[in-house]
């Protein structure tokens, strides 16, 4: 007896691939949406990460401005026999901010960007070393215990025994530990004092810190430093940053008020900053453009897709409060 084939018919098979058209458009939207997630949380992830680094770098210095060893430069103001020293109103201006970068002489050839503030940040830097032996005389050459701050030639370098204080530049380091400080490197190599192996060498800078384009077009937060004349890249996808100054009108070395660089009444009565950064993410990632609100306003006036977070903190002065 013959057996007849049977299979599908037409209708089961258009049902067939109907479900199978369905399974897999419901697989490819999944796909998309955990792309799409995947894609937003590891922008997210890199936002995040950049905005803490910079907020712990930019806390770190302020909460140095103004060091200078055992006193604050405010207290000892340190003789300057350097060539190019530090071309702010005086040494004793551990911090000078600038309003929207109002009056800040770009010293780079970074295209800055507008509307954001800039603040400069000076102090001592390193850990500091002793002298092996006292000084024979005041231009005598200074020989260190060691080098823990890799002093090099042409470094701003700072001396003091807590009541006198020098800013040289060294013109050369001998044998890793001996410093040699002429006319050639400084205006003249005359120091305040023969200094006694009490004193303390320390590397001293003024950092800067802007938000410039870089060579992408992409904004970034950059810090200038005097000492090597050169600015770095510290993060990009920085679009503002604004700053808010500490002011302790009362004299109880509280924060009384809040305000903006030329709102200070006092600068010597500000003891903190309150920073705030805008970030983004490096491309278009979100579903649909949506407004941010940064310092009162809107900061995202392109429409574009990008994921933004705003980190705000806060740092005191240090050598400003008891």
């Amino acid at each position: 007896m013959i057996r007849k084939q049977l299979g599908f018919s037409m209708v089961e098979l258009m049902v067939a691939m109907v479900i199978q058209f369905i399974l897999l458009a419901g697989m490819v939207y999944v796909y998309s949406n955990s792309r799409v997630m995947f894609t937003v949380n590891e922008q997210l992830s890199r936002v995040q990460e950049n905005g803490r680094y910079l907020t712990d770098v930019l806390l770190h210095d302020i909460r140095m401005a103004g060091y200078s060893g055992c006193r604050s430069i405010d207290e000892v103001v340190p003789n300057i026999i350097a060539n190019r020293p530090p071309i702010f109103a005086s040494l004793t201006d551990g911090i000078t901010v600038f309003e929207n970068g109002a009056g800040w002489d770009n010293p780079t050839a970074l295209t800055r960007v507008a509307g954001s503030d800039v603040i400069t940040l000076q102090s001592a830097q390193g850990s500091g070393v002793s002298l092996r032996a006292n000084m024979i005389t005041d231009t005598a050459t200074i020989r260190m215990i060691w080098n823990p701050d890799r002093l090099a030639a042409n470094d701003l370098i700072l001396i003091s025994d807590c009541s006198h204080a020098d800013l040289f530049r060294a013109l050369a380091i001998k044998h890793g530990t001996i410093i040699v400080h002429n006319n050639i490197a400084n205006t003249g190599n005359q120091l305040s004092k023969a200094y006694a192996k009490d004193a303390q060498l320390m590397p001293f800078d003024a950092h800067t810190y802007f938000i410039a384009t870089g060579a992408n077009a992409e904004p970034g937060l950059y810090q200038y430093s005097f000492n090597s004349d050169t600015a770095t890249l510290l993060a990009e996808g920085v679009e503002n940053m604004q700053l808010l100054l500490a002011e302790d009108t009362s004299g109880d070395q509280a924060p009384d008020v809040y305000v903006n660089a030329t709102a200070v009444m006092d600068w010597a009565a500000v003891i903190g900053v309150r920073v705030g950064l805008l970030m983004r993410s490096a491309n278009n990632v979100a579903t649909e453009a949506r407004a941010f609100t940064f310092n009162g306003a809107n900061a995202n006036t392109g429409n574009d897709t990008r994921v933004r977070k705003a980190f705000w903190s806060y740092a005191a002065m240090r050598n400003r409060i008891n």
